[in-house]
């Protein structure tokens, strides 16, 4: 069996896998910060995230996943000032964070992304931060000016390596010079504010240190040290993120781990996903190509063709999204649920969808290159190739479909659900004939709705076709659009 092996930031190397605890895996993934909608660059990371803790379940370990919300730093308290002038400041925060939290993680509900074991609030985590910060001040890493409390990378670069996730010039740091916001550039290799001082209209929490009192909040990179910690203890195995993160979001995380804990090497894997480019330019409100899930959904596109066309670019490559990109992913995934529908009408039996079969098994039946691939720093386009060579495949059609199946358990495109397509009709719109595929039980509503749409396409009435396919939507279904056909499949 191919031996699981990722690339480690760390090292800047893949390396074979070895985790700390017997078969157990710590995974923390920087999630979001809630202050508006996630981009499609952020959910191209929180896809890989995912695909990543089921590789590792695929391979036998069992996982506990943190993913953290950032609900209080110099965004979220300005938009939600901006959005609740008449709210008490902490009140506010609240009440405008949940909301895009919610939104958040619907999105993840959309796109198949299983629940992280732990989704923690920066908010709610205050107190450990806290005591992180005090560790920090304790042993000399940490220092007072103005009422903030900074890092001290001069104090911490005598000890341990800073820039180890990259190339620093740390003769740059300059005594004395500090940086006060949440994000910075990479030139800037200064001291970072690990709890800011308090500010009118913003929110406050009290903190104590050896009896002077520090009233304020924390800054961004103390956050997530203190979470991790707190769910996955340290060190831990895995830390996840966009590859904009490394510096100086998780350095500092690093910095402050290592010298707040007395570890130097906090964690023993940092994963990275490349940038998502659309147009091959960086995303930017400005340039007027920012996109959101509710953008891919609102030009009809399923979430899960988003899914697909993240699997078929390799997380460490940069991936250019287009919409023309994104509609041959559509065309590419309706094409692997095509197959399976004809691969289980075949079928004289009901398979187990779980698909419970040994991991020897798949080994010994065709699963071998599957597992080379995912396995090989979590090459899904590879894997993605390895299911096609499946489906044209002379094997058995019993084991063709048990063996998708479990396939699907890493790229979570929900493929069992597609399988129960009982009954076929022809219909006959202007002498043309319409091959339908629908579930035995589809209401007759629902059935006239959708001829009518097809009428309606093949009348160029794309108004009224996009009316009545939300009709069928708010019944319960969905329509999948083939040539001279659609299916209609339950949501």
């Amino acid at each position: 069996m191919t031996k699981l092996q990722f690339y480690n930031s760390l090292s800047q190397k893949k390396e074979e896998f070895k985790n700390i605890k017997e078969d157990n895996v710590e995974i923390y993934t920087c999630g979001p910060t809630v202050y508006d909608f996630a981009h499609i660059g952020n959910l191209r990371a929180y896809i890989f995230a995912d695909t990543l803790t089921r590789i590792l379940q695929y391979n036998g370990y069992k996982t506990n996943w943190t993913m953290n919300v950032t609900d209080v730093d110099d965004k979220t308290i300005a938009a939600s000032k901006e959005k609740f002038p008449e709210l008490e400041p902490k009140e506010a925060l609240k009440r405008f964070t949940q909301e895009y939290e919610n939104y958040f993680l619907n999105d993840l509900k959309k796109l198949n992304i299983r629940r992280p074991d732990h989704i923690p609030k920066a908010t709610e985590t205050i107190a450990e931060m806290q005591e992180l910060i005090k560790s920090l001040s304790k042993s000399g890493y940490a220092y007072e000016k103005e009422g903030s409390i900074y890092f001290n990378i001069k104090k911490y670069a005598e000890k341990y390596s800073y820039g180890q996730l990259v190339d620093l010039d740390l003769s740059q740091i300059k005594p004395g010079v500090r940086v006060s916001t949440d994000e910075y550039e990479k030139e800037n290799v200064n001291d970072f504010v690990l709890w800011k001082a308090q500010k009118a209209g913003e929110p406050s929490w009290s903190f104590e240190i050896g009896g002077k009192s520090f009233p304020g909040r924390p800054g961004w990179h103390i956050e997530c040290s203190a979470m991790s910690k707190k769910h996955l203890g340290v060190p831990f195995d895995i830390h996840t993120g966009g590859i904009d993160l490394k510096f100086p979001h998780h350095e500092d995380e690093l910095a402050q781990t290592s010298a707040g804990c007395g570890c130097a090497k906090p964690v023993n894997y940092w994963i990275h996903n490349e940038h998502l480019l659309v147009d091959n330019k960086k995303m930017s409100k400005s340039l007027g190509n920012f996109y959101t899930l509710f953008d891919i959904e609102k030009k009809k596109y399923s979430p899960l063709d988003f899914r697909f066309l993240c699997l078929g670019a390799h997380y460490r490559s940069k991936m250019n999204f287009t919409w023309e990109s994104l509609e041959a992913a559509r065309h590419g995934l309706e094409h692997l649920r095509n197959q399976i529908r004809a691969l289980d009408s075949r079928l004289d039996t009901r398979l187990d969808t779980e698909c419970s079969s040994a991991f020897e098994h798949r080994v010994s039946k065709c699963g071998e290159k599957f597992i080379s691939a995912i396995n090989d720093d979590l090459n899904t386009p590879r894997a993605l190739a390895v299911a096609q060579e499946l489906l044209k495949s002379d094997l058995p059609e019993e084991e063709k479909m048990a063996t998708i199946l479990d396939f699907d358990k890493i790229f979570g495109l929900g493929l069992s659900r597609h399988m129960e397509i009982t009954v076929s009709e022809k219909i006959s719109l202007k002498d043309e004939i319409f091959l339908v595929q629908m579930p035995k039980d589809t209401p007759e509503e629902v059935k006239e709705l959708s001829e009518r749409r097809a009428k309606a396409r093949q009348e160029k009435n794309w108004s009224e076709s996009d009316v009545l396919r939300e009709q069928v939507r708010s019944l319960g279904y969905e329509i999948e659009d083939f040539e001279k056909g659609y299916t209609l499949k339950k949501r």
